[in-house]
């Protein structure tokens, strides 16, 4: 079963919207993480390679949309509380040229229900219900 995770928005998502087009959220099953960001990026994530995951909070002055970063990329829609997923191998994406990763930070709305989905697809649950 797959479960979908909408990106978290604020007031300077709407300038995002004539650049993106196409289906904007985050969706976790079937042994894969999917990051669809319209145009703007798009990353699959086989959880079998998810090494960690982990939380941040994404910064105001880090922007919005598919951004590079020193070591990541970053799907966000939104600043604030963010979904970690690192790798044990370099993955491929779009942000929205082709980049190689090993960190991808992902704005979902529910972080606490992304990161528990990504660890269940993996079979990775621990007694308090994290991974």
């Amino acid at each position: 079963m797959t479960e979908r995770f909408p990106l978290r928005r604020c007031w300077a998502t709407r300038f995002l919207w004539p650049l993106v087009r196409g289906p904007v959220a985050a969706e976790v099953g079937d042994g894969t993480v999917r990051i669809r960001l319209g145009g703007l990026g798009r990353a699959e994530i086989p959880t079998r390679d998810v090494a960690r995951l982990s939380r941040m909070t994404w910064p105001w002055w880090g922007g919005i949309g598919a951004r590079l970063g020193r070591g990541l990329v970053a799907f966000t829609t939104s600043w604030g509380e963010a979904a970690v997923i690192e790798m044990v191998d370099p993955v491929d994406v779009r942000a929205p040229l082709r980049w190689r990763t090993r960190r991808v930070v992902v704005g979902v709305e529910d972080v606490d229900g992304f990161l528990r989905a990504i660890a269940r697809d993996r079979g990775v649950v621990t007694a308090g219900g994290d991974g």
